[in-house]
């Protein structure tokens, strides 16, 4: 159950940093 509830907390927080980076790349390009 920790480990799911591990992968869960690590994805929520992966998602808006993927967006944030995309969002960085197109204000650079």
């Amino acid at each position: 159950h920790g480990n799911k509830k591990k992968a869960a907390e690590l994805l929520g927080i992966q998602r808006p940093t993927l967006y944030n980076k995309m969002k960085r790349y197109a204000i650079e390009i």
